[in-house]
């Protein structure tokens, strides 16, 4: 729920761009990133179109890893006898910077691709920031998913 604070504080509308830009570097999301946010998002939104990674359909396996990978509380989980994933929780939420009312929990998957051997580790939040709003994260960021790695990720699945 919003309140007359946060309004004040423009908390209730999406950020400008340098606004979302300043606080993502503070954030570490660009930790290392040279790039502006808006040259970030336009380079990889080319890349996802290049690669013809469908970002719905991968969105739609990262929550399916996320979800079947939780019910093994820390130990791996066989998902559809792909993938071997591990689900990492803790306590606590994250907010989405956008401001879109978004608060992720703190958790961490290991997923590993079983017909092709390639490992992907991801953050909920950042598996929301791609879904979204299309932000991969910057260089160096610990979360930093290339398109191209995500679609080779789920590419023989």
């Amino acid at each position: 729920m919003t309140n007359t604070t946060d309004r004040q504080r423009g908390l209730d509308s999406e950020p400008s761009l340098e606004e979302l830009e300043q606080e993502l570097r503070r954030w570490n999301y660009l930790l290392d990133e040279d790039r502006s946010l808006a040259k970030l998002l336009q380079d990889d939104a080319a890349e996802v179109l290049r690669t013809g990674l469908d970002l719905r359909e991968v969105s739609a396996k990262m929550e399916r890893l996320y979800r079947e990978g939780r019910r093994g509380l820390g130990a791996p989980v066989l998902v559809d006898d792909s993938f071997k994933v591990t689900v990492r929780e803790d306590r606590g939420i994250i907010p989405c910077l956008w401001r879109d009312h978004f608060a992720s929990p703190k958790a961490i998957i290991e997923a590993v691709n079983l017909k092709n051997n390639r490992t992907l580790t991801f953050s909920v939040l950042g598996w929301h920031l791609i879904s979204a709003h299309g932000f991969f994260q910057g260089k160096g960021s610990p979360f930093r998913m290339e398109p191209r790695e995500l679609f080779e990720f789920f590419e023989e699945t």
